[in-house]
Formats: C-alpha cells, sequence, structure tokens
C-alpha cells in the first residue's frame, strides 16, 4: 500500500525504519518542503551511491506523489567541546530528499474531489456496483477509468481518496436503498446551482443576507427522489420573492428538513476518511442539538482539555510545531494559521476522534460574532499582529503576562519559561524566513485568542466550546439540515 508523499509522511517512515541496507540512519530532521537522513559516519563513495539508490527504491515502492533524492553530502562544521572548551571538527553525513507531497499540480481541487465522490455512489446507484474494498474501485475498469476522466490532470491523487469514497458509499448505502434515490449531483450541477440561487434569496432573522453558501449549508454534493418535484417544493415554500427579500433561511430550512424526513432529498457533506478508520453516517439539524448531541450538551468545564504546542521543529528554521487545540468528547478543535507561506488568520476547524474525518471549518465571521456578543475582545486579524521583530519588539501586549497566565489553564508543551518562547519567536523573525516568521506571528495570536478566552467569565464556561464545536460541525438553526459522512 502506497501513501502520499509528504515531509511527515517520509519523516516518519525513517524515523520506523533507520536503515538502508545494513547503513544506519542516525537521525532524521525535516524542513517545509525537504527530509535529511543523517549518517554519524564516514561513507565510501559507493557507500554514498548505495543510500542514494535505496532510498529510491524505497520511496517508489512505499508513496506516490513528487519526491527527489538529491546526493549525499559530507558536511564538515566546527563545534564547541563542552567539556575540553576547545572547538573541534565534526563531520557528517545528510541525504537530502525533495519532497512536494500533493502540491498545486497533484492536489486535487475540491469540486473534483466531490465529483469523485459523487461518481461511486451513482456507480453504486445507476450500476449496481458493489465495492467491498478499495481494490475493488481500483480494480473495477469501467469506474477506474472514470475517475481518471474525472480527475484528469490529478489522477495521482485518486489513491489518496478512493479509501474515503469506499467509506463514504459503504456507510450511505448501510443506512440507505440504492432504489430510494434516483441521482447524486455535484459543484456547478443544476440541482446544485439551484439551492445556491434559492440561499441568496432568503434572508435571517435579523433581515441579513445570509452570506456564502458554504457557511449556511455544508453539503458538498447531493442525492435526491423526483428532482423537478423536489425543486418546485422549495420555490413554493419561499414565494413570494420580493425586493428586497421578504423569505427567511427558517422558512427555507424548513423546506429542506420536510424533504430529508421524506427521503426526498439529502444534502451530504463529506469528510475525509483516513486508513484504517470507518465512516459512519449522521443526520445533522434535524432534531434539536440536545437530542443529537445529548453527550456533548453535558459536557463540563472540567472535561475540556487546552494545548498549545511551541515545541521546536528540528530543521535549519527553527520553527515551532504549530498546533493549539481543544479536547472534549470525541471531539478535537485545532485553532492554528491557515495552511499557507504567508501571514494569515487563525481558523477553528474540528476533527472527529476514530473517523480520522475532519468535523468542519467554523465560519470565521460567526465566531467572531459570537466572541463580540460574549465580551471576548480576541479579534482574528493577522494585520493587527506583528509581522516583523521590529513590530514584535514594539507590541504594546504583554505576552509574558498571558503566557504564565495560560500555564495554569493550558497544556503548553516545549518551553515552560516566557523567556525561552519569547528568544524562540524572536530567533523565527530572524530567520528572515516567511513560513518561519508568519508561525511565529500564529503562536502570538494564540496565546492572545486562549488569554482573551480564558480569562473572561464566558471563556470560562463549557458553553463557549461547545458552540464553537457546533459553529464547526455546522450544527443549530442557522445551518441547513444535512448528513454527514464522516
Amino acid at each position: 500500500m502506497t501513501t502520499s508523499a509528504n515531509t511527515k509522511s517520509v519523516k516518519d517512515y525513517f524515523l520506523n525504519n533507520k536503515t538502508i541496507g545494513s547503513i544506519r540512519v542516525s537521525s532524521v530532521d525535516d524542513g517545509s518542503d525537504e527530509v535529511r537522513l543523517i549518517f554519524d559516519m564516514k561513507l565510501t563513495s559507493s557507500q554514498k551511491e548505495y543510500i542514494k539508490d535505496n532510498v529510491n527504491k524505497i520511496l517508489n515502492n512505499n508513496f506516490y506523489g513528487k519526491f527527489e533524492v538529491m546526493n549525499v553530502r559530507t558536511i564538515e562544521n566546527e563545534v564547541l567541546n563542552k567539556n575540553t572548551g576547545k572547538f573541534e571538527d565534526e563531520i557528517f553525513n545528510a541525504l537530502k530528499i525533495k519532497v512536494e507531497g500533493l502540491g498545486s499540480e497533484s492536489t486535487a481541487p475540491t469540486a473534483i474531489q466531490e465529483a469523485g465522490s459523487a461518481f461511486i455512489m451513482t456507480q453504486v446507484l445507476k450500476k449496481n456496483k458493489k465495492f467491498l474494498s478499495k481494490e475493488d474501485i481500483l480494480n473495477d475498469d469501467e469506474t477506474n477509468k472514470g475517475l481518471e476522466k474525472i480527475f484528469k490532470n490529478y489522477k495521482g491523487s485518486i489513491r489518496e481518496w478512493v479509501y474515503s469514497y469506499f467509506e463514504h458509499q459503504k456507510a450511505f448505502f448501510k443506512k440507505f436503498q440504492p432504489s430510494q434515490w434516483d441521482v447524486f449531483e455535484h459543484g456547478g450541477q443544476d440541482l446544485m446551482s439551484f439551492i445556491k440561487d434559492q440561499c441568496a434569496k432568503v434572508r435571517t432573522s435579523s433581515g441579513q443576507p445570509v452570506g456564502r453558501y458554504e457557511t449556511w449549508n455544508p453539503s458538498d454534493i447531493w442525492v435526491v427522489k423526483n428532482k423537478n418535484e423536489v425543486k418546485k417544493k422549495i420555490n413554493e415554500a419561499i414565494k413570494p420573492q420580493t425586493n428586497p427579500p421578504s423569505a427567511r433561511l427558517e422558512e427555507l430550512n424548513n423546506v429542506l428538513l420536510n424533504l430529508v424526513e421524506d427521503n426526498k432529498l439529502i444534502g451530504l457533506s463529506l469528510k475525509k476518511i483516513d486508513e484504517k478508520q470507518v465512516a459512519k453516517f449522521k443526520y445533522v439539524n434535524i432534531s434539536p442539538k440536545d437530542i443529537e448531541f445529548a453527550k456533548i450538551e453535558k459536557i463540563k468545564m472540567s472535561d475540556i482539555s487546552f494545548y498549545i504546542q511551541t515545541d521546536q521543529v528540528k530543521n535549519d528554521k527553527g520553527m515551532m510545531l504549530q498546533g493549539a487545540y481543544v479536547l472534549f468528547d470525541d471531539y478535537r478543535i485545532n485553532i492554528i494559521r491557515t495552511p499557507s507561506s504567508n501571514f494569515s488568520n487563525l481558523k477553528y476547524e474540528s476533527s472527529i476522534t476514530g473517523s480520522g474525518g475532519r468535523g468542519g471549518a467554523a465560519p470565521v465571521e460567526l465566531v467572531q460574532m459570537m466572541m463580540k456578543k460574549r465580551g471576548i475582545n480576541f479579534i482574528n486579524d493577522n494585520g493587527k499582529y506583528p509581522k516583523t521583530l521590529s513590530e514584535f519588539e514594539k507590541d504594546g501586549r504583554d505576552y509574558k503576562k498571558m503566557f504564565n497566565m495560560l500555564k495554569t489553564k493550558v497544556k503548553i508543551s516545549g518551553y515552560n519559561k516566557y523567556e525561552d518562547f519569547e528568544e524562540r519567536i524572536i530567533e523565527m523573525y530572524k530567520s528572515n524566513d516567511k513560513k518561519s516568521m508568519s508561525v511565529a506571528q500564529s503562536k502570538l495570536m494564540q496565546l492572545d485568542f486562549f488569554y482573551s478566552t480564558l480569562s473572561t467569565s464566558n471563556g470560562k464556561q463549557a458553553e463557549f466550546w461547545t458552540d464553537l464545536l457546533y459553529l464547526s460541525l455546522k450544527v443549530g438553526k442557522r445551518f441547513a439540515p444535512h448528513g454527514k459522512l464522516a
């Protein structure tokens, strides 16, 4: 079984398999786009070639994606011997593996991933296909060719998604019979476009536009019975169409709920499923949340744990781990920067224990509104936080006070003293590496976020954190009824 090549997966492989033939790997470290294998020994030219050839074979046999194995280089450094106080020569060998992973050329856009899922579902629905494993999908000539046609220039991503496709169809058709439905639709197809149009025609209870479709309805694909009849019922439910619109979001949600209950229409939110995990089908916003999420509604503050990672990543840029998260019940809310080489705001994204799947991302603007209503003053705007060392030194926020207060409420891994944490932040700003500098900024934003929440009475209540989870799961009257495969 091959795995997508990225710095983490390649690094983890060699950490667990620390020999190349008979030659031992002394250590493994990684950077933003590379993995280095370190050999603390002298190597002959033939041994260097042997290592490079065998690492190539290992990667080709175990990974897919883009990677390049460089030549083994001998590196000489002068290091201080702490026992003698003298500088001594340090000689070691290093092999660099450049890893593009699923970069821009091989990562299939979301629309293609969703089209692939709808296609697999349709193969079961229309062609009576029976997929008992992901291999059945790949080995079925018609299905495999269909996926290749959908993925086109992104065929390398098919293997990345095929396990999720297998789990999605297994979980859905365990709940429903194929004969109950007519068609699966996605993206720009007729039904999805129609529902997006209806979303634009209604207003919230306060008379405001609903906003982006994705902030209201997380459905990636739709399954429908008697599509024309369904569209007619939705149209009738939100008439008359006036300017400005008088129809309310609650009316649209209610007609969708009735169609779901009648097994005429279901929007499906699809989450990627990790290998060896099992997808489950779950209705969301069908019943009151105290019924759907009874366990979550009983969560107390003592059941919630908070974490900020400040551990150093072992690479030449001295970066910190980016993680900060909240744990309770089967859920984890990651509060991290949006992945990018540039500065970015924090995002609030949940994941579900057991499936390996993401719960979803909370609409940032709704999180900001929720915090404001509860007297939490954190502003999720990277433009208001330091981007350079000079800006950090002039920043009026008391990060030391934040760090020391949070040590009593949050599990901070890595640095125990603020002075050590600050020194690392300064080094990251000094690196002039855009990613290191953006991670440094995000660590300061994480400190401010947790300090701003946990130092207020509302942030000390479990309800704030469960409501943040509900926003990420699109749970509540503000959101559409749908099904989740995660």
